[in-house]
């Protein structure tokens, strides 16, 4: 992976990228510390719609990206754990995307 900063810089670019074309934005997210709530809450006027595939948060992860009105991808990944489970049985049917 290349360092942090320049992952940021670059993730900008994308919603610089969506708010430009009007396209939706498909996201992932890992191991990133709270950064990516962040950089979407800061970013959410840029983008028309978007999904964080591949989703395997917590439950206030969740709880936020739905705030934003984000849909949430669920796939294999996404159900490894009882955790997991608990937290998947959370996302409305109206906001959730099967992979």
């Amino acid at each position: 992976f290349c360092p942090k900063e320049v992952q940021k810089r670059w993730f900008e670019r994308h919603f610089e990228l969506a708010n430009k074309t009007g396209l939706p934005m498909f996201l992932h997210n890992r191991n990133t510390a709270g950064d990516f709530v962040e950089m979407i809450r800061a970013n959410r006027e840029r983008f028309s719609e978007g999904v964080v595939h591949s989703f395997d948060g917590s439950s206030e992860e969740l709880k936020e990206l739905l705030e934003l009105g984000m849909y949430i991808g669920v796939n294999g990944c996404s159900l490894k754990t009882e955790e997991n489970l608990k937290v998947m049985s959370q996302i409305p049917l109206d906001r959730l995307m099967i992979e």
